[in-house]
């Protein structure tokens, strides 16, 4: 054999790592020539659909670089199709931090890319000659007495340290999933919707990675009361248009709290084909300073769940009701989007209740323990109006601009009077606190001496 030829597919990402795989076994070869094809090195004007298919129909060998799990595989696949065939080798070089090959190279066996896995694969391609019908292509490269064994070990550490760089260089974007948004007609068809993800950003939604997975599965998994699956669905139409990706709503996992970020989208004509979204983890301890008053530590346990209590009425009123209350009294906006306030409304108060739930103030018990006897007659009635008219939201959403703002206005007055009865607890919590002792110090302070 004279010329061997080797298709190597790649991600165009990582077009560096392939001429540097190029350049480094050219550094190996002696008699046998090797014939080593990568897409950066098509000529202008080419019709690379024809260079694909005539390169890779003609090849000995095909050899996947694959630095990384989030890798786009969609020309790799393409171009692995057109080469199969039983009789000719199929490699996989993947990165060592990666558990198996994608899965059209799967059936292959694959070479981890540290040293020794690259080593091996250098021994085995000029050594043993396993992928070119047993014919060695330089058996000077096994030989530990030749100046090509130590180039051999040179080219396996070198290329090892590009493929360690690459998984460095991508850490940033672990936890992600790209979604391929399939419909019905003008209707999104979730179940027919596929997901692809690394193994970390599949399980971070409580999926596995070898299961057939659809847009639908993300949301049976995630459940009700995450908001940034129907947020996301809702920005389609504006993202596909060019508007930027909104800013979506942050969401618990096992281990922390997790920001979803759009980090790449591809649009057809006004709709939305395929969406990547990687999740960032958020520390809460360095947003809570930012988001929250830390109470000081030393307060007494009843006034400091009180002072919780008043500030989510305060968030709920100011924040929540008031600018829809507004909106729907004063500018008359349509069904749909009555609809849209309504579903904004509840979606926050799910975010309330769970920060409720993490800042320990979960429990009926622990809620009615904060007032005295004298009140709860009160607390039970505003709770359940307050259940009635978010229920009343839920099952029977006003369309009408007038009704919502009419349901708006008994929300608000139902947190009036969880203001009030608040009020009266807290003065009673304080007129509580021992009295500080009046020394001689502030009684000579307490008055003003004329001189």
């Amino acid at each position: 054999m004279s010329v061997l030829k080797i298709f190597v597919s790649h991600s165009s990402t990582y077009a560096d790592l392939a001429r540097s795989f190029k350049l480094s076994l050219h550094a190996l070869e002696t008699t046998t020539v090797l014939d080593i094809k990568i897409s950066e090195e098509m000529a202008g004007a080419t019709d690379w659909r024809r260079w694909i298919d005539d390169n890779v129909r003609t090849a000995d060998v095909f050899l996947l670089l694959y630095p990384h799990a989030s890798m786009e595989m969609g020309w790799c696949n393409y171009e692995l199709g057109r080469f199969y065939d039983e009789k000719r080798p199929v490699i996989c070089i993947k990165n060592t931090d990666i558990r198996k090959p994608p899965p059209a190279f799967e059936p292959y066996q694959a070479y981890n890319a540290d040293t020794a896995g690259i080593e091996k694969f250098l021994t085995e391609l000029f050594v043993s000659g396993a992928f070119s019908g047993g014919q060695p292509l330089n058996p000077a490269v096994g030989l530990v007495t030749d100046s090509l064994f130590k180039r051999a070990k040179d080219v396996a550490s070198t290329l090892a340290q590009m493929f360690a760089e690459a998984r460095v260089q991508q850490q940033l974007y672990e936890n992600n999933i790209s979604i391929s948004f399939r419909y019905k007609g003008k209707e999104l068809d979730r179940s027919a919707s596929p997901i692809e993800g690394n193994d970390e950003g599949l399980r971070l939604l409580g999926l596995d990675k070898a299961a057939n997975i659809s847009w639908s599965t993300v949301l049976d998994s995630l459940g009700p009361k995450v908001d940034w699956p129907s947020e996301l669905e809702r920005a389609l139409p504006s993202m596909a248009s060019g508007s930027l990706p909104p800013t979506l709503s942050p969401f618990r996992r096992a281990g922390g709290m997790f920001i979803p970020v759009v980090a790449r989208t591809e649009s057809v004509d006004g709709v939305m084909q395929k969406l990547n979204v990687m999740f960032v983890e958020a520390s809460t301890a360095r947003l809570a300073p930012l988001l929250d008053w830390s109470l000081p530590q030393c307060i007494p346990d009843s006034l400091a769940f009180l002072i919780r209590i008043l500030r989510m009425i305060f968030r709920a009123r100011w924040e929540i009701l008031q600018p829809r209350f507004q909106e729907a009294t004063y500018n008359s906006p349509s069904p749909e989007r009555c609809t849209e306030i309504v579903r904004s409304i509840l979606s926050e108060y799910n975010q309330m209740q769970t920060f409720a739930e993490q800042e320990g103030m979960s429990g009926l018990d622990k809620f009615y323990a904060a007032f005295g006897r004298e009140l709860r007659t009160e607390v039970n009635a505003y709770g359940d109006e307050w259940v009635e008219l978010i229920d009343g939201l839920r099952t029977a959403a006003p369309t009408d601009a007038h009704k919502l703002a009419n349901h708006l206005k008994l929300l608000l007055d139902n947190n009036t009077k969880w203001l009030l009865v608040c009020t009266r607890q807290f003065s009673s919590a304080v007129e509580d606190l021992e009295e500080p002792a009046r020394g001689p110090l502030s009684a000579s302070r307490s008055r003003p001496t004329n001189t």
